[in-house]
């Protein structure tokens, strides 16, 4: 019998296995295998080091037990036979792991011989088994023994009778087995040896490669492996091997892409979304990163920006193939293709009806699944793969469940419910790859029902009849049937015995899957129910109950329109009816401090999500409600929720976007500016800002206000400077920018191109007298001038024919309508004086009546104040005025006249306060100083309070969207 030789050097050989599989293309090969120079110091390989450590830490322990470093609970007292398993999904570099161990001087000092079998190669292509053969176990017998430098001739032949049945078969292989295993225990006798068993499948195998079960040597095992041994051996550990934290990835990221040194502060952000989207995967962010130089290599101009948006964006995002083939093989533990198959569909059938924007891969509970799999299994469209499942005895919705948490593409945990004396299983995806595996997988078949789309998986066309369609329209076409699908068995349960259990799912999935179905009258009708709210929160609590339903609201809005949110959306109603629910637990006399956080918390939120609905001042009066919460407090310490809530309220507080001169302070750039001038963009851009990080240029309304005269008219949206997630997403010509999805065209207003002049999206200018071509001309040549706008390399923006101008940020906030009780609304010092001024004839004595001082008492220190005035030649020939907050050595004096007009004197000398046209009233409105105009309204009454209101509009009154000290304070 040949038997294996001591080292006769200081270190064993490494394995040939474990060079190929640390070898990438920047590593030279060594040829003798002995130091691993250039493949161990190849900068794409990771060094973790913390895992390497417990690898080295648990097989070289001295004799006496002790351990040469700390390795935590890896320590093993036992000399013989010590076994380490690396656990986790495909791609998490478990083999890159293990060969790294196995070209560290101190494991190879430690053993004579280093062998390495890869166990997941003998179950590729077309093998119908995840267990090792006869044959299969032979060949990696003989590969030892080439390891091993012996004789792999063995008398171990298996001689089969004519008449054997297939136990006597498989006894008789089973026995010949057990032979090799022995003859390789005598081969192995008196050496140090450990042995790695990469990719390991079954469990049962791994006791095949145990020679060191009678030796008086050391026989240790390293085992990677993606499945869960439901019976490990005593002893035995395992290290889950973790994801990439967020410096290795960013490395392995920036070091594929080819970007080491030329990342600048904008390009960090875009290189951490493609991180996040991988999962911070290592074999997911690898192949990210080569894309990124792929494409950078092909096309030098699409900046990093567009690459990221086509990773972010894309159905089979990102688009890495042997991604998905690895993540494919965990299904090919069940070797039957048909039911394998059956596996993937309910697979992804769960990623993508449990999924949620806020959270990929939330806990879903059993009971929930039993909703979706059975009306999948029980359909007419999936009986062929329901009865393939049957002949593996996987009948039972638990029994699949549980199986993929075997495969490991699950993880499961317990659960206590209210009203249920047993705990409940609850399961959720492993990780956010595996979801993205189901969604590719989701958008290449007809789940659920109709023709299968072509699919290819390891070059192998799984349908003899296939259907060229877009994968986005199927997974649009699956995730709309399977939400149906969902909702139509929930109805048919509720009024079943299990109706009690269903209160989870209908609180925490029922809306979202409503949506998703196309039911968006249904889901929002629930939302608004007082017994789905009251029960969300007994449920969940008042502010994750809150962010629960803000997670609905989001997909609300994006299943109807993706690009912006609609300020006709039912959703406002929603969070309006929210607000003043949660708003109403205030009045409790006794309120403890944790449910004072948590109203707070549930407010902000709500005030957060107006925002992106364009709804300032709403938001503005939900945060000033949480201020007060806080400020009206007994006991307890606010100030840094204080503190918090004052930055929400500074974010509503709008500075309106005009033109200011070259060169001065407050200019805006862009920050994406290469992806907004590249002319291969496939869709819009944020206009997010590289002057003022974390902010955007976004709506200052919510609705289109109306402006014009007797010749023509359109609509407008004043811009101005808020929040990034609020940021209006443009395209850009080369000429004019329009916002989506609308169309409309950024412009300065009324084509006027002077300094302080305000900046809007505008509708298309409607022409009242299509007979006077001319005027019509002339005013759509002005108007047309205020929409032609380049972008500078800097970032800046500038009026094509007024160079000299830029796009820039106003001093100081504008003056606004908001609702008579809001904190926002400006209290005049000297309104005593106002009401009983003497109204004078502004025609018989302009000039020399008195004016007031518009000084305030709700901003203390503060007034009203102007700007510049600017000629409007287009809207009413005279002369326009902004009204701002500013400071009260600056405020504007003003007087009313006989006809209720506030005349401003001084610098706005005969100028009146106006909202533009009378049917504009509305919360929200801007206030400006005109020259009279007949078709504008200039009607303003004082009230006791204080404040000043239009006429026909007494709800409303003259404010910012700064919150006054005095306000709060009463």
């Amino acid at each position: 019998m040949p038997h294996a030789k001591r080292k006769t050097v200081s270190v064993c050989k490494v394995p040939e296995e474990a060079r190929l599989s640390l070898a990438t293309d920047r590593a030279s090969r060594n040829s003798d295998g002995d130091v691993m120079h250039s493949d161990m110091n190849d900068p794409a390989l990771i060094p973790r080091i913390t895992i390497l450590k417990n690898i080295i830490n648990f097989f070289c322990e001295d004799t006496d037990g002790s351990s040469q470093g700390s390795s935590g609970d890896l320590n093993n007292s036992s000399q013989n036979g010590r076994r380490l398993t690396l656990g986790g999904m495909g791609g998490l570099g478990k083999t890159t792991l293990a060969a790294m161990a196995a070209c560290l001087t101190e494991l190879r000092s430690e053993f004579d011989h280093i062998l390495w079998v890869n166990l997941g190669s003998y179950f590729k292509g077309g093998s119908d088994r995840n267990n090792l053969s006869y044959e299969m176990y032979l060949d990696c017998v003989q590969n030892l023994c080439k390891q091993l430098n012996v004789s792999s001739v063995f008398n171990c032949e298996v001689f089969l009778q004519p008449g054997d049945s297939k136990m006597n078969i498989s006894s008789k292989y089973i026995q010949a087995m057990e032979n090799l295993k022995h003859e390789m225990s005598k081969i192995v006798q008196g050496m140090k040896i450990l042995i790695v068993l990469d990719d390991v499948w079954s469990h049962e195998d791994v006791e095949l490669f145990y020679f060191g079960e009678h030796a008086t040597s050391s026989f240790d095992m390293l085992l990677t492996t993606r499945t869960l041994d439901l019976e490990p051996r005593i002893g035995s550990k395992l290290i889950n091997v973790d994801f990439l934290n967020r410096d290795e990835a960013y490395y392995l990221c920036s070091i594929e892409a080819g970007l080491v040194g030329t990342i600048d502060t904008q390009d960090v952000e875009i290189i951490d979304s493609i991180i996040e989207k991988c999962g911070n995967l290592p074999l997911a962010v690898r192949a990210a990163g080569r894309l990124v130089k792929t494409s950078r290599t092909l096309d030098p101009d699409m900046s990093l920006y567009e690459i990221s948006k086509i990773l972010l964006t894309s159905t089979e995002s990102p688009r890495m193939d042997h991604v998905n083939d690895i993540l494919d093989r965990s299904f090919s533990f069940v070797k039957d293709t048909k039911a394998s198959f059956a596996l993937k569909v309910l697979f992804s059938a769960f990623a993508i009806v449990f999924h949620r924007d806020d959270v990929s891969r939330p806990w879903v509970s059993l009971d929930a699944v039993k909703l979706l799999w059975k009306a999948l299994r029980y359909s007419d469209d999936l009986k062929e793969l329901h009865c393939s499942l049957k002949k593996f005895k996987l009948v039972a919705v638990e029994q699949i469940a549980d199986l993929m948490c075997v495969m490991g593409v699950f993880d499961r945990k317990y659960k206590n419910m209210p009203n249920q004396n047993e705990r409940q299983k609850w399961f959720r995806i492993h990780h956010d790859l595996m979801f993205e595996y189901g969604k590719t997988f989701a958008s290449k078949v007809n789940i659920y029902g109709g023709t299968p789309v072509k699919y290819r998986q390891h070059e192998i066309t799984h349908y003899d009849e296939c259907i060229e369609v877009s994968c986005d329209l199927i997974l649009s076409r699956n995730t709309e049937k399977l939400n149906n699908a969902i909702v139509e068995s929930f109805k048919s349960n509720s009024t079943s015995e299990t109706a009690e259990n269903m209160e989870a799912y209908t609180i925490n999935w029922l809306p979202l899957h409503m949506i998703k179905a196309g039911l968006h009258d249904k889901a929002s009708s629930l939302l608004m129910s007082n017994n789905y709210l009251g029960t969300q929160i007994a449920l969940n609590g008042i502010e994750n109950g809150i962010r629960l339903m803000m997670s609905f609201i989001r997909s609300y809005e994006k299943a109807l329109n993706a690009s912006s949110f609609l300020p006709t959306s039912p959703m406002i109603s929603v969070i309006s009816f929210a607000s003043i629910y949660i708003s109403s637990f205030t009045s409790s006399a006794i309120m403890h401090d944790s449910i004072r956080r948590e109203i707070a918390e549930a407010l902000i939120l709500l005030g957060i999500e107006l925002q992106k609905f364009s709804k300032w001042a709403k938001s503005l009066d939900l945060f000033t409600e949480v201020l007060n919460i806080f400020r009206s407090s007994i006991g307890g310490d606010y100030t840094q929720d204080i503190t918090r809530v004052c930055r929400h309220i500074d974010s509503c507080a709008l500075r309106n976007i005009i033109l200011v001169q070259r060169g001065s302070c407050g200019i805006l750039c862009l920050k994406h500016v290469n992806a907004l001038c590249s002319k291969k963009k496939e869709s819009g851009v944020a206009l997010e800002l590289k002057s003022h990080p974390g902010y955007g240029i976004v709506r200052m309304d919510d609705k289109f206000n109306f402006t014009g005269n007797k010749i023509m008219s359109w609509d407008y949206i004043f811009l101005g400077v808020g929040l990034k997630e609020s940021s209006l997403v443009v395209n850009y010509d080369g000429r004019s920018m329009q916002s989506l999805p609308s169309g409309h065209k950024l412009a300065v207003h009324a084509g006027v191109l002077a300094e302080s002049m305000p900046v809007a999206i505008m509708s298309e200018v409607q022409f009242h007298n299509p007979d006077n071509k001319e005027t019509n001309e002339k005013s759509k040549k002005k108007l047309c001038a205020g929409s032609m706008l380049t972008v500078d390399q800097d970032g800046s923006i500038y009026p094509s024919m007024a160079p000299h101008l830029r796009l820039g940020i106003a001093e100081y906030p504008n003056l606004y309508l908001v609702d008579r009780g809001s904190p926002n609304r400006a209290v005049f010092r000297y309104f005593v004086h106002l009401q009983s001024m003497q109204k004078y004839n502004s025609e018989t004595q302009p000039n020399e009546a008195p004016g007031t001082k518009l000084e305030l008492d709700s901003h203390p220190g503060m007034g009203i104040v102007g700007y510049k005035l600017i000629h409007n030649p287009i809207v009413n020939k005279g002369q326009l005025g902004a009204l701002r907050l500013g400071p009260a050595e600056e405020a504007l004096s003003g007087r009313f006249n006989d006809e209720n007009h506030l005349v401003f004197t001084g610098m706005y000398n005969g100028l009146a306060m106006t909202t533009g046209f009378a049917q504009n009233l509305k919360c929200g409105k801007m206030v400006y100083a005109s020259t009279c105009d007949d078709s504008w309204f200039y009607d303003f009454k004082v009230n006791v309070d204080g404040t000043i209101s239009p006429t026909s509009a007494i709800n409303l009154v003259l404010g910012f969207q700064v919150p006054g000290i005095l306000n709060l304070r009463s």
